[in-house]
């Protein structure tokens, strides 16, 4: 049996796959590409280094939350409109960022950053299971998940780039401009891929009991709580590397 994905055209197939690859990287560029700038801002906002890390915590925090509150309304409205709000939120809040006149209105605003990236992580896997079935999915997932691992290699250094051009608000300017290529990308290439009869309508009674099953699941808690403990460790070299700097290490280093 053929999937939805299978019947159309390879041209408008292949573009479909790449605008999911967009989707995928959103979330690591919106975590790692200011990862450079975090000791300038600490010295321009007038804070300490501990303060300016929580940008980073309160971003991971939106990402988390986001996905667990979009993922379900996707399930019940259909993926274009869920996405585009998302991906418009990520552009606003970076839009905002440039001009954030202290730590508390930025980390706020970060907050909101990682709930725009979670709809397009989410809702981008979504759409990847709307479309394709069996070995095909299998293989677009296996594709996406290297995008999301090479992502966070690569934007500390754009980021390092970018600020050796600029101060740090034009990280988030360069963020700004990713999120709008990304959104007119998804506008005009993507198409709604959850049909009417295929939509949830639970409600959030039927969410919540849904997320119960979940977390009573003892194999699924123990799954989380390792790829939790190996993600915090991560995070914790990425919050503090930037820093390197005060150790008389460049940031290309």
């Amino acid at each position: 049996m053929q999937s939805p994905g299978d019947l159309l055209p390879a041209g408008r197939r292949l573009r479909i796959v790449l605008v999911l690859g967009f989707l995928s990287a959103l979330g690591p560029l919106t975590i790692d590409m200011y990862l450079p700038s975090l000791p300038t801002i600490t010295t321009d906002l007038h804070t300490t280094d501990a303060a300016v890390q929580l940008t980073l915590t309160g971003t991971l925090v939106g990402l988390a939350l986001g996905q667990l509150i979009v993922g379900p309304l996707s399930d019940a409205v259909g993926r274009r409109l869920p996405l585009l709000a998302g991906v418009g939120v990520h552009i606003l809040a970076s839009v905002l960022c440039v001009v954030a006149p202290n730590l508390a209105v930025l980390g706020t605003l970060r907050v909101l950053q990682g709930l725009g990236a979670a709809a397009a992580a989410v809702i981008g896997m979504a759409i990847v299971r709307d479309l394709f079935t069996g070995l095909a999915a299998a293989k677009l997932f296996s594709r996406l998940m290297l995008v999301i691992g090479v992502a966070p290699i690569l934007a500390p250094t754009i980021g390092g780039t970018v600020l050796n051009w600029t101060s740090w608000r034009g990280v988030f300017v360069v963020l700004t401009l990713a999120g709008a290529a990304i959104m007119t990308a998804t506008a005009l290439v993507l198409p709604e891929t959850l049909p009417v009869e295929r939509r949830r309508n639970g409600g959030l009674v039927g969410t919540l009991r849904d997320y119960g099953r979940l977390f009573t699941d003892r194999a699924y808690v123990g799954l989380i709580l390792v790829a939790g403990l190996a993600f915090s460790a991560l995070f914790a070299y990425v919050s503090g590397s930037s820093f390197v700097n005060k150790f008389k290490v460049q940031r290309f280093a």
